[in-house]
Order: structure tokens, then C-alpha cells, then sequence
């Protein structure tokens, strides 16, 4: 009998065996090979990345995709190789050659890895065609599809040669192993795969310390400029951080955990149940013998939930922030009247509804001669690198009238805001911050204003987030009453006139936004609510789209190597649960045995991953994003979807895991 007969054979009788194998791989070459058609892509590149910055990430991000996906396949193949080596000693007591049993073993991954491409290839160019779809209607793309082809052919090449590629580092690795491996070597791998590790109450003890103490240096963000990330720097703090907790992981699990599985067998009561009398000396062994793949399954689950939750915040956050930085759903500054009217036409022209509010706001600068003023009297004084930065802002309190703040909310549709404002008087004032308040609250404060010869005090009986102008054109806006501000215009002469524009039926026009652009000579002072969501989405989606390739892939090897790793082990003990359905246990009681063995190793690195996530995610929103909106958990609902989904599909693989072993266990 020749290889390939051999090979089909062996993969016919074992096909329930290696099914999930092959639709693993499968998933791993379509994620693959979409990436590859969506990087060769020229039609879209050249809509969505004009600096060729998309192109760039392409290749960074390629480098990590055939890396990931050659370190899976690799872990796959050893997990199939070790539940094999039996069979393969006994062919070599048959007399067969190992160069023969190498090229059986490379027969096999040719034929799993050629049926993994052609159904990569098929579910690829689907997913392709969806990816192209989905940023056409997202971004509102005119593409030619006809110029995009279903079946990319270079990516086609490449995938093949990669794919050839990674059969050839298989035989290497399998050819590695057999010559390295002797004959009783072969038979007793099975048993000694991975070296048993011993644990010991000091690493135990190291471990716990030094995850409590990562975890305490990532709160201590919290503290602010008082925080050693300030003092010392976050480069340094986060790399610190960063080893500790992968070091305190490391001993955690190889040490801790079985040291106090070990210490609660102590308890008779508890111990000597018909459950527990089982599952506790089996976990001891599992976390003794695969220590180093639980491991690297809660690094890499922690990895996977982290990027995947940073992703959801960093898309969202920036989205709810608009409503800070353009406020309403057309802004501009004027500078003389005539360009009123003709805004007013260019938005009539694009808008054949009267839904259409137009407000014009003086803003008046005001100097104070107080020695304390908040941060925003003089933010916006020194050059930045935004195009409005670029011209230096007097430092000064920015006044509008209280009528005309009422009138720029209601036109916006911030019914909340109203609901929360009360009436002022002469002498009170409302601030807009620019940050959330933190230490330095201003209600209270009085501040003297410099109006004509006069000075006249008022005092700040409100700070609110919600500004009703943008950023760009107003930084330090204090609200006055009525009566105050006409005292002001009367002295000062307006230091911005800003033209509001509002309306259901010009929103998500972004072809009136260019056409005032255009009018205005794209001036840095005009805003656009719809037209910033639009501009986020289409700087962004690139970036995101492209680390979701590599949060798929994170996924399918997550569940797969879970799903791989808790079948073997019950393999192992089938004969165990033999001897335990002869004592007497029921179906019923050895599914439960099962359940509790295999839930024990999917929670370790969900959980591991889930408390790991959860600080690097305070970290990176505390440090690295601009804090403009007041905290709330409505913030994180992006976070909690992304770790709900990732829940759910260790739920899915958890289920899949149970009842394969199950059917192993049980099957008569």
C-alpha cells in the first residue's frame, strides 16, 4: 500500500477525529487569504489610503498573520503527532522506515492542507467581497466592482506558496521528532509530551505577589500627575507592568493554582465526594503536565480580549466625542455678512426641507484680573498641530448669552442638558470645561471681568461638558446673563461671529459640507458633526479591519488548541472512566465529572485573560485618550459587547469540547 493510499485511509477512519482540525486550518487560510486579496487590492487601497499609510500596515500586519498562522499549524500538527505516536512506534516495528513514516506523515498534511486551501479559496473570496461591500456602504465609496475580481490570482499564488511553505517547516519539525525519537520513545511519548513541572509554596507565593502588584501599579494611573506613570515615566511603568503580570502568570499557574487544590484536599469533608475525589487529582496532574500550554493560552486569551476591547473603545470613543468637538451639524466663522446669505443658499440648494435652523452667536473675548483661572482661559495660547491650533488664541474667557446657549441646545436636540439649567442672574455664570472636572472644581469661584473701565465680578454657579460650540472656534466659553452680555457688546467689540446651522435633513450630507468647504476655502474653523463621524470612520476603518484579522485568528486558535488540549486529556483517561463506570458511576455522573474538568480549563485563561484585559483597558483609556467626556459605563458598553462576544464563543467551543469527549468517553 503507497503513501496516499495510506493517508486517505488513515484520514477516512479518523475523519470525526480530524474534522475539526480541517475546518480550523480552513478558517485559518480564509481569514488569510481575504487579508492577502484585501492588501492586493489596488481598486480599494487607492480610495482609502492616499499616504499609503494602509499599505504600510498591510505589511506589518502581514508579518504577524503568516507568523501566527505557521505558529498554529505547528501546535497543531504536535498535537496530532503526540496522539499518534503509538501507531507510528508500531510502524516502525513493522519495519518501516522512518523516512517512510515521514513521508506518510507529510502525505497526510499535504492532503489536510490542500483540502484546507480549496475551501480557504471558496469561503476567502466571499468574505473578501463582504469586506469590499461592508467599506463601500460605510464610507459611501464609489468603486467599480466589475474591476475587482472574485478570485484574486496573485493572492491565490501566494497563499499556495505559503501554504507550501508551511508543509515544508511541518516535515522539517516531524522529521526532527522521528529521528530524534526513539522506538520506545515513540510508544511512551503519549504519556511524557510535556515535562511535569513541580510547584512549591515560594514560586506560588512570588507568583500571587507579583500579579497583585502589576495590578496595583495599573490603578495607580488613577492618581494622576501623583502617579509614578507621571513621575517616571509610562514607557518604563507599563514595561514593568507588563512583566509582571506575565511573570506573576506564569508562576500563578504552574504553582499557585495546584498548590491550593493541593492544600484543599486537606479538608476530607470536602474532598470526599464522588465528583471531586476525581477531578482534583486530575487537575493537579493536568496543570503539573500542561502547565505550559495553559500558559500560553491565558497570555494569548488576554491578548485577544485586550486587543479586541481596545478596538471597540477606540472606534467608540472618539464617535462620542464629536458631540464635544462639533457639536452642531454645520459650523463656521464669518467674516463679514455676506457670507451668510450665501451659506444660506449653498445649504438651500442641498436642502428642499424647512426643518433648517440658522444661528448666528457673538462671542465676546473677556479679560479677568483674577490670579487663579481655570485651565481653559488660556488653552488654545500656544501652537499646536491641528490647523486651528496653528494661530495662537488671546487667553481669555469666551462670553455668550444665556438665551443664545438655550437656543444653540435646543437646535442640537440636547433636551438633557436644558432639563438641568436653571435661570441666571447679573452677577452668576455658567463655565464650559473642557475636561471633566477632577480636583479643581470651579462652581463657587468668582472671577472679575475686565469690561470697558469696569470691572464686574461674577461667579460660577455651573460647569457644564456640554458646550454649544465647537472646540475650534470657542475654548473658555462662559456663559452670562442676558442683561450682562448686552453690557458687553456695548463695551467690546465681537472677537468671533460663528453661524450654527442645524437640521434633520442636512445631516449625513457630505456633499454640502465639501461644497461649503469649497466656499469658504477649507477653512480650519468649519466644523461638521456628521462630516467628523465621517472622517473617523474613514481614517479608522483600515486600522480596525485589519487588527480584526488578527483577533480572528486569535480566536480560532484559542478555541482550537482548548478544544485540542482538553480532548486529549480525556483520551488519556478513557480507560480511567472505564474503571469508573464499572464502580458504579452513571453516564449522568462521569458528564459531569467531564463538564468539570473541561470548564476548569477554558475559565482558567478566560478569566486570567478577562482581569488582565480589564486593567490594560483602564491603562490605555487613562493614559493614551483624551479625556473629554465625563466617565461613565455607558463609555465601556463597546468593551462589554467585545468581551461578551469572546465569551460567547468560548461558550460555543467549551459545548463542541464536552460533547466530543462525551461521545468518546461514553460511546459503547
Amino acid at each position: 500500500m503507497n503513501n496516499l493510499s495510506m493517508a486517505l485511509k488513515n484520514l477516512r477512519k479518523n475523519f470525526s477525529f480530524y474534522a475539526l482540525y480541517l475546518l480550523s486550518v480552513s478558517f485559518v487560510i480564509t481569514v488569510f487569504f481575504a487579508f492577502t486579496s484585501f492588501s492586493m487590492n489596488t481598486v480599494m487601497l487607492e480610495k482609502i489610503s492616499g499616504n499609503g499609510r494602509v499599505e504600510m500596515m498591510c505589511n506589518v500586519i502581514s508579518v504577524f498573520l503568516m507568523a501566527f498562522v505557521v505558529f498554529y499549524m505547528s501546535y497543531s500538527n504536535r498535537f496530532f503527532l503526540r496522539r499518534r505516536t503509538k501507531e507510528l512506534g508500531v510502524y516502525a516495528l513493522l519495519g518501516y522506515r522512518k523516512t517512510t513514516v515521514l513521508s506518510l506523515l507529510t502525505t497526510e498534511n499535504l492532503l489536510v492542507c490542500f483540502g484546507a486551501f480549496i475551501v480557504g479559496i471558496l469561503l476567502g473570496s466571499f468574505f473578501h467581497k463582504g469586506i469590499v461591500f461592508g467599506i463601500t456602504k460605510l464610507l459611501d465609496l464609489s468603486i467599480n466592482n466589475s474591476k475587482i475580481p472574485f478570485f484574486n490570482i496573485n493572492a491565490i499564488a501566494k497563499t499556495a506558496c505559503f501554504i507550501f511553505a508551511i508543509v515544508i517547516v511541518l516535515m522539517l519539525s516531524n522529521s526532527r521528532f522521528l529521528f530524534k525519537t526513539s522506538l520506545m520513545g515513540l510508544v511512551r511519548f503519549e504519556k511524557s509530551a510535556e515535562q511535569k513541572m513541580k510547584f512549591h509554596a515560594v514560586p506560588a507565593i512570588v507568583g500571587f505577589c507579583c500579579i497583585i502588584l502589576g495590578y496595583v501599579l495599573a490603578l495607580d494611573i488613577f492618581r494622576g500627575d501623583k502617579s509614578v506613570w507621571f513621575s517616571i515615566g509610562y514607557t518604563p511603568i507599563a514595561m514593568l507592568t507588563l512583566v509582571l503580570v506575565v511573570v506573576g502568570t506564569i508562576l500563578f499557574i504552574s504553582s499557585f493554582l495546584p498548590f491550593v487544590v493541593q492544600i484543599s484536599k486537606n479538608n476530607k469533608r470536602k474532598f470526599y465526594t464522588e465528583t471531586k475525589i476525581i477531578t482534583s487529582p486530575n487537575f493537579i496532574y493536568r496543570m503539573r503536565s500542561n502547565s505550559k500550554t495553559l500558559i500560553m493560552l491565558t497570555l494569548l486569551s488576554a491578548a485577544t480580549l485586550t486587543v479586541s476591547s481596545v478596538m471597540a473603545l477606540s472606534l467608540y470613543y472618539p464617535i462620542a466625542a464629536v458631540a464635544r468637538m462639533a457639536p452642531s451639524e454645520i459650523e463656521c466663522r464669518i467674516e463679514n455678512e455676506s457670507e451668510i446669505d450665501a451659506i444660506k443658499q449653498i445649504v438651500n440648494e442641498h436642502s428642499s426641507k424647512n426643518d433648517v435652523s440658522f444661528l448666528q452667536t457673538n462671542i465676546y473675548k473677556v479679560t479677568s484680573t483674577s490670579e487663579q483661572v481655570p485651565l481653559e482661559y488660556s488653552a488654545g495660547s500656544s501652537k499646536g498641530d491641528s490647523d486651528n491650533e496653528k494661530i495662537l488664541r488671546n487667553a481669555g474667557f469666551e462670553c455668550i448669552s444665556y438665551s443664545n446657549y438655550i437656543a444653540l441646545l435646543e437646535a442640537q436636540g440636547k433636551k438633557r442638558a436644558l432639563e438641568q439649567i436653571g435661570e441666571l442672574h447679573d452677577s452668576e455664570c455658567i463655565l464650559v470645561k473642557y475636561q471633566p472636572a477632577s480636583d479643581n472644581d470651579e462652581t463657587g469661584n468668582v472671577y472679575p471681568l475686565l469690561i470697558g473701565n469696569e470691572e464686574i465680578s461674577v461667579t460660577v454657579i455651573a460647569t457644564t461638558l456640554d458646550n454649544p460650540i465647537s472646540f475650534a472656534n470657542s475654548i473658555g466659553t462662559l456663559i452670562v446673563s442676558d442683561d450682562l452680555y448686552d453690557v458687553i457688546a456695548e463695551e467690546i467689540s465681537p472677537e468671533t461671529e460663528v453661524l450654527s446651522i442645524n437640521g434633520q435633513s442636512i445631516k449625513d450630507n457630505e456633499a454640502l459640507f465639501l461644497d461649503l468647504s469649497e466656499y469658504l476655502n477649507d477653512s480650519p474653523y468649519l466644523q461638521g458633526n456628521s462630516h467628523r463621524i465621517h472622517e473617523i470612520f474613514f481614517l479608522s476603518s483600515s486600522t480596525f479591519l485589519l487588527l480584526g484579522f488578527l483577533v480572528i485568528l486569535f480566536f480560532i486558535a484559542t478555541g482550537s488548541i482548548l478544544y485540542f488540549n482538553n480532548l486529549s486529556a480525556i483520551s488519556d483517561s478513557k480507560a480511567d472512566y472505564e474503571i469508573l463506570r464499572k464502580m458504579g458511576y452513571t453516564d449522568r455522573t462521569v458528564k459531569k465529572i467531564i463538564k468539570k474538568q473541561t470548564i476548569s480549563f477554558f475559565s482558567i485563561p478566560f478569566l486570567f485573560g478577562l482581569v488582565d484585559c480589564v486593567f490594560a483597558t483602564l491603562v490605555y483609556r487613562t493614559a493614551l485618550m483624551q479625556n473629554i467626556l465625563k466617565e461613565s459605563l455607558i463609555l465601556y458598553i463597546p468593551t462589554f459587547i467585545a468581551i461578551l462576544l469572546t465569551f460567547i464563543i468560548y461558550m460555543i467551543y467549551y459545548c463542541m469540547t464536552v460533547h466530543t469527549c462525551c461521545k468518546t468517553v461514553l460511546k459503547k
